[in-house]
């Protein structure tokens, strides 16, 4: 067997339920579990288990205060979790799934996608401070660089608000079928989104114009944008596809790039480094491999596992954290490697 960078530089750690997120506070990082349980991971490899759900977590991002994460579950609850297992509830919908949870920094507000709504916190809020109805069930959330203006995926299209406003208009971008999975642009001039039937559909904003970007052989479930905003790499065929959005034209009548491919196996999850062309790229078969925008010959990191569920940085690019579907966790530790 060959040696991975994981052996060498890493570690790997049984938490025995399926990760569905990987949250990175400074170098410790916290695991949300398909069995309700946030573990939050040291530096140093001390794993400790906090329950907080009644049922899998099934959506979580990062607070915007950096400290602590937010947590969504089938329990219909929505809690704030700090590292040391501390945790506030932030709103209960009725056993209504949480399956969505956006959040920025930059502005502070919060919205979690329950069932027809996005429910909004703004910043501060302990409690939901309003909710937009949607006319099916939410697909998807984003929000741009700035954290005011909202994506909502949903059957027929993508809905645009500006999130910190109860009264905010409603922006209708149209195309049949069931949308999935949501991203937006940085800058805030393109939005994309992930069909049922496979393939993307994106609008450029400022002139609402449509794209189609198609050929995949699986539906996408993982979007990256590198530090620039020039690449989004997706999820959903043997390869990383990756989209140019250089110019003003995005990456209409661009071929992708096509990075990292393994025959028999799907991609599952990707991840841009913070500060360099590196994406770390996660397979179904529990590879996962690193790989660069301008030289594309993968360096294996791990390959004993199963499907790769969960893949992320942390915000200085040391620490690469992936987890498979039968609970295994792996920790890249790039100062080590360097």
């Amino acid at each position: 067997m060959r040696e991975t960078l994981v052996q060498s530089h890493g570690r790997r750690v049984e938490v025995g339920a399926e990760p569905t997120a990987i949250l990175w506070l400074g170098d410790d990082a916290l695991l949300t579990l398909g069995d309700g349980s946030v573990r939050h991971m040291t530096d140093a490899g001390e794993v400790a288990a906090h329950p907080v759900h009644g049922g899998a977590i099934l959506a979580a991002c990062r607070h915007p205060d950096g400290r602590s994460i937010v947590t969504g579950g089938d329990d219909g609850r929505v809690c704030r979790v700090t590292g040391d297992g501390d945790f506030l509830e932030l709103g209960c919908f009725d056993r209504r799934w949480v399956e969505h949870l956006v959040a920025s920094p930059a502005s502070g507000l919060i919205v979690a996608g329950v069932g027809r709504e996005a429910v909004v916190w703004t910043p501060g809020a302990t409690e939901p401070s309003h909710r937009y109805a949607i006319g099916s069930t939410i697909g998807g959330l984003a929000l741009e660089g700035k954290g005011k203006r909202l994506a909502v995926a949903h059957y027929g299209g993508v809905s645009l608000f500006y999130a910190a406003n109860a009264s905010s208009g409603r922006v209708a971008l149209d195309w049949i079928g069931s949308h999935l999975a949501c991203t937006m642009s940085a800058d805030g001039r393109y939005v994309v989104t992930a069909l049922q039937e496979t393939g993307l559909h994106g609008w450029r904003l400022p002139d609402l114009r449509d794209m189609r970007m198609s050929g995949y052989v699986a539906k996408t479930r993982s979007f990256s944008w590198d530090r620039r905003g020039k690449w989004l790499a997706t999820s959903g065929d043997a390869c990383a596809v990756l989209w140019s959005f250089d110019g003003k034209s995005g990456p209409m009548d661009k071929p992708p790039l096509l990075l990292a491919e393994r025959r028999g196996a799907i991609v599952t999850r990707v991840a841009f480094h913070p500060r360099s062309d590196l994406l770390a790229v996660g397979y179904d078969d529990g590879v996962v491999v690193l790989t660069q925008t301008g030289d594309d010959r993968p360096l294996l990191v791990d390959e004993e596992g199963a499907a790769i569920t969960a893949l992320s940085w942390n915000d200085a690019g040391t620490r690469l954290g992936w987890g498979d579907e039968d609970g295994r966790i792996g920790i890249l530790d790039m100062a080590a490697r360097a």
